[in-house]
């Protein structure tokens, strides 16, 4: 239940949702999602698993981007994600993506920094040495918060903030958001040195690497990014190694330059991820 919901988002940033998805596309994406929905109003990370807020918030911005507007299934959605926590209760990767959307604010995120990207690759925190699959989603991710990257803020999406929190959007902490997670989605507490890294990284390595001179570090390894986010395009086809980072590259793709010759050609690529079955139109996990 989250694979959609990327390519959705990715789609609206882009601003290529019409033009990729016909009438019938959207109405059985959206059969989908209602079909999947748990008793409890809210969705599931996984198909079959219990209500998330990660699942529940990723899908219920799906439908309301898809033009779906109140009716039960989106007021159960709604209640569920507003009982435990509003959105600001997501967990990292939620944060990520509804930040990009213009849906969470980007200092309510933990840092990526993508100055790690230059540091000797012989030592073992260079990226270039972590799982492939960690590696190519944490790439573009790092890109679009180097930049605290943001889609266009339409109405439906000024809509979606005052749906999504219990609080005014301009009154939500967001310094105190960053360390909240739904318990439902809280699988691993994280330890008291993690917490210290995270503190670090995010009271004062980011603070300092945005202030001149050091901020020309981050133009280069922006550069340096994109140049890697290219190559997994190009290789791959512009099919990537999941849906997932396929989505984000997409995004890092227009960001750098919204009539580029890479974002045509990642459009067409995005029917490769449909798949049409009884219960609607879900997207595939993998390649």
């Amino acid at each position: 239940m989250l694979i959609m919901p990327i390519l959705i988002f990715a789609l609206h940033v882009t601003g290529s949702l019409n033009t990729v998805l016909s009438t019938e596309h959207r109405r059985e994406i959206c059969r989908y999602i209602y079909n999947h929905q748990n008793e409890d109003g809210g969705w599931g990370t996984q198909v079959l698993g219990p209500s998330s807020m990660f699942g529940s918030c990723l899908n219920y911005v799906t439908l309301r981007l898809l033009d779906e507007v109140d009716n039960d299934a989106l007021t159960a959605g709604r209640a569920w994600i507003l009982s435990r926590g509003s959105a600001a209760a997501i967990p990292q990767w939620g944060k990520i993506w509804l930040s990009v959307v213009g849906l969470y604010e980007w200092s309510g995120n933990n840092a990526i920094i993508p100055e790690l990207w230059l540091v000797p690759h012989f030592l073992p925190i260079h990226p270039g040495r972590f799982w492939c699959f960690t590696r190519l989603v944490y790439m573009p991710m790092s890109y679009l918060y180097g930049k605290k990257f943001v889609g266009p803020i339409t109405p439906t999406i000024l809509e979606i903030r005052q749906e999504l929190y219990s609080l005014p959007y301009h009154e939500i902490d967001w310094n105190k958001a960053r360390g909240t997670c739904a318990k439902e989605d809280l699988r691993y507490p994280r330890t008291f040195v993690q917490n210290l890294i995270w503190t670090c990284l995010n009271k004062f390595v980011e603070p300092v690497l945005n202030f001149w001179p050091v901020n020309r570090l981050r133009d280069t390894a922006l550069k340096n990014l994109m140049k890697h986010i290219h190559y997994e395009d190009e290789s791959t086809k512009y099919i990537g190694i999941c849906p997932i980072n396929k989505a984000l590259d997409m995004i890092c793709c227009w960001s750098e330059d919204p009539n580029s010759d890479a974002l045509k050609l990642h459009l067409p690529r995005i029917y490769d991820c449909l798949w049409l079955a009884e219960d609607g139109m879900k997207a595939h996990v993998g390649q």
